[in-house]
């Protein structure tokens, strides 16, 4: 199966959205009885959408005197299938504690997980007319778990991720619809349209042809090494996160990186990239932060924001049988905040930073074979007392032209240091991606 280049945009930015919008910090799960109707909502779309998709297979068979689309309805229960068994294996293992601390199902949300699910179906085995208001339903659901406090924002990326993937494996087009599908060759970029057909074979056919857009889903526990933050210019006192009660470290992170090819060596890539973390306990020494004070052995709550979005041109230098090399530069755009509140509610605070950033980026990669390859990469900056790196050493698994599997470790770090607020940030991050092409 292949879709469209706008579909992948169209799916890309919808995840975005449904990534980046909800409360501002400091609100999730505290809208009150007049923002019930949110998370209601969100509760019936989740049933809702996925309850359209699969059930409209039963009234859809386009050829004259018959009503049930048999392929549809098998497509749908396989990816719906898939994606409720993913979910909550990934609940099972991962543990993580939710926003309002109810329970630690909170990775990846399956209210939006299936939203995304019945979405996907509709607009893979219907089109955009349909596609496009199921995926803005689906955005809604997304937006109501975070902003009710059910969820993070990497929960919500997750939940979508894993259903549009499994969507985009197990399903396809009507027979009897017209597609318009990217072709990418030695001579440049094309399109071909189809008529009727699953588009199976069309993937099979391309296996040797170059790779085109591509989406990408990583996900993995987070580690923490250390954290101190510190709000400057109102006395504050350097304190370190990671020595609270550690009730949600390690913390478990997820990220989505949208590629575009930019020529025959080049590519274009888009990352988002929510990193959230919340704790309890009490610091040893008094803390000053943000003008409020909090005792020794006082009992509080820790927050800490960090979203960072980027986009990197990076060009392949060297391509032979057995290495690869490859450079980039980017510009990044990254909001972080902390916030500190006493357990009894009677003082909070809370101080953030936005910050626009140049970047670099070196990778290189060893080819074991045609399927199997180890690589190295490093994409950073460093300017006055700010800087930034992830060092990452990934082993892939090329599946077929279509997908890669791969697993990895990144050491992240990040220090800013502005007027009004210090971080200084390591975290140690495992993890697991795949990878869609067209």
């Amino acid at each position: 199966m292949r879709i469209n280049l706008g579909a992948v945009a169209r799916v890309a930015l919808l995840v975005t959205v449904a990534a980046i919008v909800g409360p501002s910090p400091g609100q999730a799960g505290g809208g009150g009885d007049d923002d019930d109707w949110v998370r209601t909502t969100g509760d019936i779309l989740q049933i809702a959408l996925p309850v359209l998709g699969g059930g409209s297979t039963f009234f859809t068979n386009p050829e004259s005197g018959k009503r049930w689309d048999r392929d549809g309805t098998k497509q749908f229960a396989w990816a719906y299938g898939a994606s409720w068994t993913t979910t909550y294996g990934l609940n099972l293992i991962f543990s993580k504690a939710r926003p309002n601390g109810d329970n630690r199902t909170s990775f990846p949300s399956g209210h939006t997980m299936s939203a995304f699910a019945g979405a996907a179906f509709i607009d893979g085995r219907y089109g955009r007319t349909f596609g496009i208001p199921a995926y803005a339903l689906a955005v809604f659901t997304g937006y109501s778990r975070v902003h009710s406090g059910w969820h993070y924002r990497d929960d919500v990326l997750a939940g979508a991720s894993i259903a549009m993937m499994y969507s985009w494996h197990f399903v396809s087009p009507q027979p009897g619809k017209i597609s318009l599908l990217p072709t990418v060759s030695g001579q440049g970029l094309g399109m071909t349209l189809s008529v009727g057909g699953t588009g199976r074979d069309l993937d099979q056919e391309a296996e040797a042809e170059p790779r085109g857009s591509g989406y990408e889903f990583a996900f993995g526990p987070a580690f923490l090494i250390s954290n101190q933050a510190a709000s400057l210019g109102d006395g504050g006192t350097v304190f370190e996160l990671g020595g609270l009660e550690g009730n949600n470290d390690p913390t478990t992170t997820a990220s989505v990186t949208i590629s575009l090819r930019a020529g025959a060596k080049g590519r274009v890539r888009l990352g988002w990239g929510p990193f959230e973390a919340k704790d309890r306990g009490a610091f040893s020494e008094d803390v000053v932060f943000g003008g409020e004070t909090y005792a020794a052995g006082e009992p509080v709550e820790s927050q800490w924001r960090y979203y960072d979005a980027r986009g990197l041109y990076e060009r392949v230098m060297l391509d032979s049988r057995d290495w690869g090399v490859s450079c980039g530069a980017g510009i990044g755009l990254a909001y972080s905040y902390a916030a500190l509140a006493a357990a009894d509610t009677s003082r909070s605070s809370l101080v953030d930073d936005t910050v626009v950033y140049p970047y670099l980026m070196l990778g290189t990669n060893y080819r074991f074979s045609d399927r199997l390859s180890l690589g190295v990469s490093g994409a950073g900056i460093t300017w006055g007392n700010e800087w930034l790196l992830d060092a990452k050493l990934t082993l892939c698994w090329r599946v077929a032209r279509a997908w890669d599997f791969s697993i990895g470790y990144m050491y992240f770090t990040r220090q800013i240091e502005t007027d009004t607020f210090y971080n200084k940030v390591r975290y140690s991050i495992p993890g697991f991606a795949m990878t869609r092409y067209w």
